[in-house]
């Protein structure tokens, strides 16, 4: 009996050894995950998360002598209705006192400060995909590094005669 427990005492400060060896050398990670679902019936999101997500580029061009354009695509739906868009403030481009006016454009119908449908009421009702395109307004523009905003609202419209 004295043998089985001289022999199964080593073995298991052995074993116990040899897991704080194995702790030692281990690493841990935690990754936050976000998600949003959107309803059904009402949603607008860019195809490509990058579009608003990341700064986007317009540098002029001096092989165009022009500006750059900003180009991407929402995916829209309003199963009751239409959607409309506008942009908050007049989109523009600033280098301290010099700017450049932006014009942007929805399903190329270009937004002011005032709502106006951009996809219409049977187009909607499924996942419709609308281009989006930002360019610059003229062809003058002063050297400078500008940077900007352009801040869209868009709006679930239910049909005409809707209470």
């Amino acid at each position: 009996m004295f043998k089985k427990i001289a022999i199964a005492a080593p073995l298991a400060l052995l074993a116990l050894g040899s897991s704080g060896a194995f702790a030692a050398g281990e690493a841990a990670h935690s990754i936050s995950i976000v998600a949003h679902v959107p309803t059904n019936g009402f949603y607008v999101v860019p195809t490509d998360p990058d579009l608003v997500n990341k700064d986007q580029d317009m540098s002029y061009q001096p092989g165009t002598g022009r500006m750059g354009e900003v180009n991407g695509f929402f995916d829209v739906r309003n199963n009751n209705g239409s959607v409309h868009a506008s942009v908050d403030s007049a989109p523009k481009l600033i280098s301290g006192a010099n700017s450049i006016d932006l014009q942007v454009a929805i399903n190329n119908k270009a937004l002011t400060t005032t709502p106006q449908e951009v996809v219409g009421e049977s187009e909607s009702d499924v996942n419709f995909r609308a281009p989006l395109k930002i360019s610059a307004i003229g062809s003058n523009f002063q050297p400078g590094d500008y940077t900007g905003v352009v801040a869209l609202t868009f709006d679930a419209v239910p049909p005409v005669g809707t209470p």
